[in-house]
């Protein structure tokens, strides 16, 4: 049953991209282009196809049943807004596309933005740049001037719980994490809250032949201090233990010293 579904999942997205490239090809003609075969660069969540022979990628939002494609709609269109107000503030992203319009457009029943091609390097990140890179970011997302959602990010945790309520009933590991998310949502909800990326994990720093830059931000919203440095280091901790040269760099920041609760 296990293989059945995972096939006409696979089905279904071979279908879709056929369907974004038709779009896409559409929409591409004014300007000559002609396309190759695409290249899927990634497929969790949304859809992320590299537009050979064009330097250009498409990102390729996957809505589900019941999911409001007006809303989001309007997730992609902040989502350049942000990326422009970062190239603005000197923080290395990958930038929307400049040659055609970056969008977003509407393609296959869903919403497809444009971007440049950064062709990834095989290396990770060095950490304590990295820790430097997420300050940067936070001080410029400290100064976007728009009206944010709030918790967005959090989403993820909440529907997750929902999902497990089941099974924690059967299983006192899961249990414990459905309490501890629980107690932790109880916890936070009166915090202060500023603008962040959302999910400035090291999976969303791309290493570049033109350095490290930031992708990814359609969770920019508002939460809680240190949400994204959190976010950044949170995995190494888990794995590797708050002495690893990364975490221990994050934790040794002055204002996190000053507020290690928050943290």
């Amino acid at each position: 049953m296990t293989f059945i579904q995972g096939s006409w999942n696979a089905l279904q997205r071979v279908t879709q991209v056929h369907d974004v490239m038709i779009d896409v090809e559409a929409l591409l003609s004014p300007w000559g282009m002609r396309l190759e075969e695409p290249v899927v660069l990634s497929d969790a969540g949304n859809l992320t196809l590299w537009l050979r022979p064009y330097p250009l990628v498409a990102r390729v939002a996957t809505l589900f049943s019941g999911d409001d494609a007006e809303f989001w709609g309007e997730v992609w269109q902040r989502e350049l807004r942000v990326a422009a107000h970062l190239i603005w503030h000197n923080i290395p992203i990958v930038a929307p596309a400049t040659g055609v319009s970056a969008g977003p457009h509407r393609v296959a029943g869903t919403w497809m933005t444009l971007w440049d091609y950064a062709k990834p390097l095989e290396s990770p990140p060095v950490s304590i740049d990295g820790v430097a890179m997420v300050r940067d970011l936070t001080r410029a997302m400290e100064a976007f001037p728009e009206k944010l959602p709030r918790w967005s990010p959090w989403m993820h945790a909440e529907e997750a719980v929902q999902q497990l309520h089941p099974i924690a009933i059967e299983d006192t590991r899961v249990g414990d994490v459905v309490k501890e998310v629980e107690h932790v949502a109880q916890r936070i909800k009166d915090d202060l809250l500023f603008p962040a990326h959302g999910d400035a994990h090291p999976g969303n720093l791309l290493p570049t032949h033109h350095g490290w830059r930031w992708i990814d931000f359609e969770d920019v919203s508002l939460m809680p201090r240190f949400w994204d440095l959190a976010s950044f280091v949170a995995n190494t901790a888990l794995l590797h233990g708050f002495d690893h040269p990364m975490v221990a760099t994050a934790c040794g920041l002055s204002d996190v010293t000053e507020h290690p609760e928050s943290f």
